[in-house]
């Protein structure tokens, strides 16, 4: 969602006529003096709402983009060729033919004080049924939730601002927001993810595949699509080497909107790589996970490395784990530099599992990401 935001109000805050960033900023409108946040996520809604397809449709469905679980988070989100634990759902649905417990996992950040919640549940469970025949499979649900409280909409206030009369409310005339703060509505951002998910084992490899309906609302404005992933796992694809890969909204996702705009999530291939290596003399374990997120919406330089309208990130992440109980974990999300580092923990007693990871100002909006996970199994 922030990456969907940042990208568009950088695209598109020059030509609105009406709301910008700066003006409000400057003019500290009171009660929106300090929800610079709020600001930007009214410009980049307006962008969307009024600017046409094409702009839109580069970052559709990005609330969806950073998954679930802090474990994964910490790992730089390097976690297509891991996926063995719930949020695998998200990061790779075949990862549930290994499923051996009913296991929920529970997520939740916040960024910009309390500003944006987003929460991520899943619930996964091994099956004693198997579409294909394999000889195990596995089910999950997932729910990701992104919500924005207070988001100022002025639109309805255009003609008491034009005093001109010329159809454009200028740097002067948004000054008379000042006089109008009281008139000025407050509304929410409510985007959901609801996903069903499966994975089976077939011969050396475990497939699978999730079906997600996507709702997103903006005030009184609303959208509903309908997506498909499908993924493959190899194990040991060689000595402790395992491969991954997922192909992600194959189906290409479409999302209707109310207004009768339409947005496209277009499809992206994310394969990894895990090496997991035990270090049984010191009762320690040691998983270094690689992937690369293609893309092809042309985001160009809003990636790290693009070519023409193809662009990708790519994810390193280190776990290193002391008698199955407490474990480390760092990496790098999508560049090198101090602010794509990512560092985690986590400590696990009985069935009971919680993960804190934390990631750097990777958007350089002065805001690093603090997520914490916890997960039970039954």
């Amino acid at each position: 969602m922030f990456y969907n935001i940042v990208q568009t109000l950088r695209l598109h805050t020059s030509n609105l006529p009406l709301v910008s960033e700066a003006t409000m900023v400057s003019k500290r409108v009171h009660p929106v003096q300090g929800r610079r946040l709020c600001v930007i996520v009214a410009v980049a809604l307006s962008a969307i709402l009024n600017f046409g397809e094409a702009a839109a449709t580069k970052y559709a469905g990005a609330f969806m983009e950073n998954g679930g679980g802090a474990r994964a988070l910490g790992m730089g989100g390097a976690f297509t060729a891991v996926a063995d634990d719930p949020s695998t759902t998200f990061w790779n649905p075949a990862g549930l033919a290994s499923a051996t417990d009913n296991e929920l996992l529970l997520m939740h950040s916040e960024r910009f004080g309390d500003l944006v919640d987003r929460d991520f549940v899943a619930y996964t469970q091994p099956v004693n049924w198997a579409l294909f025949g394999g000889p195990s499979a596995g089910i999950g649900i997932s729910v990701i939730r992104l919500g924005v409280d207070n988001i100022p909409f002025t639109d309805h206030l255009h003609d008491q601002l034009d005093t001109n009369g010329d159809d454009i409310v200028d740097d002067q005339e948004i000054a008379g927001l000042l006089d109008l703060q009281d008139e000025i509505r407050y509304k929410s951002d409510q985007e959901f993810a609801l996903m069903f998910s499966y994975g089976e084992q077939v011969g050396s490899w475990q497939l699978g595949g999730s079906l997600k309906f996507v709702r997103q609302s903006v005030g009184s404005y609303s959208s509903l699509g309908v997506g498909a992933d499908i993924a493959a796992l190899r194990p040991r694809i060689w000595r402790n080497l395992d491969f991954g890969i997922k192909f992600q909204d194959l189906t290409t996702t479409y999302l209707s909107w109310s207004t009768g705009h339409n947005e496209l999530i277009t499809p992206a291939i994310v394969p990894g790589l895990a090496w997991r290596q035990p270090l049984t003399d010191w009762n320690m374990s040691l998983t270094l996970a690689a992937s690369l997120e293609g893309r092809f919406d042309n985001r160009k330089s809003a990636d790290q490395y693009w070519i023409g309208s193809t662009s990708a990130n790519s994810h390193l992440g280190l776990e290193v784990g002391f008698a199955e109980r407490v474990f480390l974990r760092g990496g790098f999300d999508s560049g090198w530099k101090a602010e794509n580092i990512t560092a985690g923990a986590g400590f696990r007693a009985g069935p009971l599992t919680i993960d804190y990871a934390y990631a750097g100002d990777s958007l350089d909006i002065d805001e690093v990401t603090h997520r914490i996970s916890l997960s039970v199994r039954f």
